[in-house]
């Protein structure tokens, strides 16, 4: 199956875990709204320039919104929609692309989006901190 998973790893986001401790009892709400508000949006972009494009004459998954995004908490799942599934064989080298490289483009995208999406919930963490805390 082709998707792409966005999870956060504490290990790569110390600053952000140190921000997330201050307000416990609220962080998890904001990281999933930012998650479903900014991030998982910025992700679809992000992946979505990198679909390649068929030489066949078609609708194409690049230029057409191609992508479902699935909420859970503390993360979020991008797929193709039903219509676009093919763009799996592409990017993971199978079956009619068994013989090409795997693209990895949604694999690609994430990584491309993943520091935009750490700043967006450091920031959204931190904004939080101030109202609550008054900024210390």
């Amino acid at each position: 199956m082709c998707a792409a998973n966005w999870t956060i790893n504490f290990k790569d986001v110390d600053r952000l875990a140190q921000n997330i401790s201050k307000i416990p009892n609220r962080s998890e709400e904001i990281i999933n709204r930012t998650l479903r508000g900014k991030s998982a949006p910025k992700a679809m972009e992000s992946i979505q320039v990198g679909i390649p494009i068929s030489p066949k004459q078609k609708r194409h998954a690049h230029s057409s919104k191609a992508l479902n995004v699935q909420h859970g908490n503390l993360e979020f799942t991008i797929r193709p929609k039903r219509s676009f599934d093919y763009i799996k064989y592409p990017d993971l080298g199978i079956g009619t692309s068994k013989k090409k490289a795997p693209k990895l483009f949604m694999e690609k995208g994430l990584d491309k989006t993943s520091p935009t999406i750490v700043n967006d919930l450091n920031n959204a963490v931190i904004k939080e901190i101030e109202n609550t805390l008054g900024g210390h």
